[in-house]
């Protein structure tokens, strides 16, 4: 499967806990996988549209062995 991209907010509405507490909680674990986590405001310029995404600068979160 391509690397894939998404903007997300800064924070969970549901939950009321930062997004990258979310994504540390919510993120898949296993072989092969590997989520990153920026500011956009670090990474400006940067294409979520792009298929396979680029990989971010300045990650914040990084979750997943292939990472």
């Amino acid at each position: 499967m391509p690397d894939m991209a998404q903007e997300l907010g800064n924070f969970n509405a549901l939950t009321c806990e930062s997004t990258f507490t979310w994504l540390q909680h919510t993120s898949p674990t296993g072989d092969g996988y590997c989520t990153e986590a920026a500011w956009a405001s670090d990474n400006q310029g940067y294409n979520t549209d792009a298929e396979p995404a680029k990989r971010l600068t300045k990650v914040q979160v990084a979750i997943g062995p292939a990472c």
